[in-house]
């Protein structure tokens, strides 16, 4: 057996079912540079499967070289069939789209027939109207991206009709269950590995055969909710180097190939829109934001919805006025009804959000202030604390039991986020309310901030994903966010092992979903998606296969460079001592990423690497991938010291 074969029968047992684990198939895609098979699609495609069938079309081409024709299920096919989506031929072995749950998908080999078809969204009338918004503020209809696909790939001349100017791509959060078999197909079975959303980052065998071995497989990812990429459509300076510069249209795509989506569950925060709704337009420009004033939303005035002691900036809301609760609950019942949505509030699917404003100004009247004093006790000195959790979790109780006299099997989808991050002790939550707390995963270089993030914040509510569903907010945007607004280059936050071992904990734990605020480096970004969709990976093996198959003949050194950053970045003994030891909340400055991380002595031993790197590169592509990690991360860790020490640096 080939070692892409045995790669292939030992990723394949991974969610096979008993019956099929020790069942191995042969299927013959191309021999000897000819095509042995036609990829078939139904006459009317689903987006899923007609893109699924554009990806297979275009990856065994680039595999083999040779171009497998598409047919429509009405057209007359010989020889070996590749069955792509429901279709006619599906129907007759008792295959449909609608017998598999969400997000589930088979690979199924019978004899010269290869079957990938999974749960798709189904592109009717009554589908495209329902309206939603996500947790980044993307309207439902938003998501289902147009691209130029020939353009984006290269194919112009590939795919028949089904590759004829802009197309649809399926929607981050509808079903897609055959674009997920295709994808998984070719990882598995084909060797091809999607590193970045450019030409560059894509790895795959070469060969004038493609013959794929292994049993068959049914599954779904085991993380239902995956978002990162959705957080925004450009890239930020590190991997705007190491992804070669993408387009957002490439980024898209990229999206569909990572399997990022899933779950139509959305919470982020709610109240933007309320200015413009509930204000005289004169007067909600006085509490103009950031966000564009609206006032074709203005319904009437109510001003005893806003914080009193707020007159001007992004001021709270009185959450305990009962005409705020009902207002609240009113949007829930309108969006569960179908009635769509007023202003900004994101909500998809069973979920609506009531998350309140970006701020701690709170209301002062006496109402809202005793309540607030009911939650002293969870106060503390971190970011992440307690002291308004009674408070906001009393509001989103008071909205949630509203909500489920009319509406028992839906979610309001709040947040346990800065003075309201930590659980309510003494409260019982509604059942039918889905937290999702935001955890600093890219600061446990400070052990007290890990210590509260984990123990004191985060395990309470894991208790909870038993009853219900309960979803995370990852910040991965850190340091480079933070680099950003203060303008220095940050040092790199590497962290693969340390994301390895959270996601593992919070499959243990029964987390259903993860919103990725910021997406991290490369490989990071990567070892993330993939452990959310089967946390079971070993991350070394990934990290090993990345190397490897990424760099070739550089790979020694550039894995050691990547490994180095990431202990340096990692370790808190390479921070200043009120870092390791103080209760409080951190984050990367100047100082510490060019004073104390990178220092003159490990860049010395950092650059050694680079340039070994740079010296055993032997092909094109490997030179091209070092010159990638060379200008996207090592220039600007060089630029970022050199700006420090030049005086620029915050002393």
């Amino acid at each position: 057996m080939t070692s892409l074969a045995l790669l292939a029968a030992g990723l394949a047992a991974v969610g096979a079912s008993p019956s099929t684990a020790d069942v191995v198939h042969h299927f013959t895609l191309v021999r000897d540079g000819k095509p042995a098979a036609t990829i078939v699609v139904a006459a009317e495609p689903t987006p899923s499967a007609r893109l699924a069938a554009l990806e297979l079309q275009n990856h065994v081409r680039l595999i083999t070289g040779v171009v497998l024709p598409i047919a429509r299920d009405t057209q007359p096919v010989r020889g070996a069939r590749v069955l792509v989506g429901e279709s006619a031929a599906t129907r007759d072995m008792g295959l449909t789209s609608e017998r598999f749950d969400p997000q589930e998908y088979l690979i199924r080999f019978r004899p010269d027939t290869l079957i990938l078809i999974g749960r798709d969204w189904q592109d009717t009338p009554e589908n495209r109207a329902v309206a939603g918004i996500s947790t980044n503020w993307v309207h439902l209809e938003d998501s289902r991206t147009r691209i130029d696909y020939g353009a984006v790939t290269g194919t112009t001349e590939l795919g028949g009709d089904l590759n004829r100017g802009d197309i649809e791509l399926p929607g981050l959060y509808d079903d897609q269950g055959t674009c997920y078999a295709t994808y998984d197909f070719l990882e598995r079975f084909c060797g091809v590995r999607w590193y970045g959303p450019s030409a560059a980052n894509v790895v795959m065998p070469r060969r004038r055969t493609l013959e794929v071995t292994g049993p068959d497989v049914r599954r779904a990812p085991a993380f239902s909710h995956r978002e990162g990429l959705a957080y925004g459509t450009s890239t930020w300076p590190i991997n705007k180097g190491l992804w070669d510069d993408p387009s957002p249209q490439e980024l898209a795509l990229f999206a569909r190939r990572m399997r990022e989506g899933g779950d139509r569950w959305a919470a982020n925060h709610s109240f933007v829109a309320y200015r413009d709704r509930f204000l005289k337009p004169e007067d909600a420009a006085k509490r103009a934001t950031g966000w564009p004033l609206r006032p074709e939303l203005f319904e009437g005035e109510h001003p005893e919805y806003f914080a009193v002691g707020n007159t001007a900036g992004e001021g709270q809301f009185c959450y305990t006025n009962p005409g705020l609760i009902h207002q609240v609950a009113q949007d829930a019942r309108d969006f569960f009804d179908g009635k769509g949505i007023r202003g900004t509030a994101p909500a998809l699917g069973d979920y609506f959000a009531v998350v309140p404003l970006d701020n701690s100004r709170w209301c002062q009247c006496a109402s809202c202030q005793g309540e607030l004093r009911r939650s002293a006790d969870l106060a503390s000195p971190h970011f992440s604390n307690g002291s308004a959790s009674r408070y906001l979790f009393g509001f989103v109780n008071n909205v949630a039991r509203e909500v489920a006299k009319t509406h028992p099997a839906k979610h309001i989808a709040t947040l346990a986020y800065s003075d309201y991050a930590y659980y309510p002790e003494g409260m019982a939550l509604e059942p039918n309310v889905s937290v999702a707390p935001c955890l600093q995963t890219r600061i446990y270089w400070a052990p007290n901030i890990k210590t509260n993030d984990v123990e004191t914040f985060y395990r309470p509510w894991a208790k909870l994903a038993k009853e219900r569903p309960i979803y995370l907010w990852l910040y991965y945007c850190f340091p480079e966010e933070n680099a950003l607004g203060r303008r220095y280059h940050c040092f790199p936050g590497f962290m693969a092992h340390t994301a390895a071992e959270n996601i593992r904990m919070y499959h243990r734990d029964g987390i259903r979903g993860v919103f990725l605020c910021g997406y991290g480096e490369q490989v990071d970004y990567y070892v993330t998606v993939k452990l959310l969709d089967d946390p079971d990976q070993d991350v070394d093996a990934l990290l090993d296969e990345f190397f490897r198959l990424y760099y070739g003949s550089a790979a020694e050194p550039m894995k050691r460079l990547y490994l180095r950053i990431e202990s340096i970045y990692s370790d808190p003994a390479n921070y200043p001592e009120d870092v390791r030891t103080e209760e409080r909340q951190f984050h990367q400055n100047e100082e510490i990423a060019w004073r104390w991380l990178g220092t003159e002595e490990r860049m010395e031993e950092l650059g050694g690497l680079m340039a070994q790197a740079r010296k055993l590169a032997s092909t094109r592509q490997e030179r091209e991938r070092v010159a990638l990690f060379d200008r996207g991360v090592w220039q600007y860790m060089v630029e970022g010291r050199e700006g420090y020490l030049s005086g620029r640096g915050q002393r």
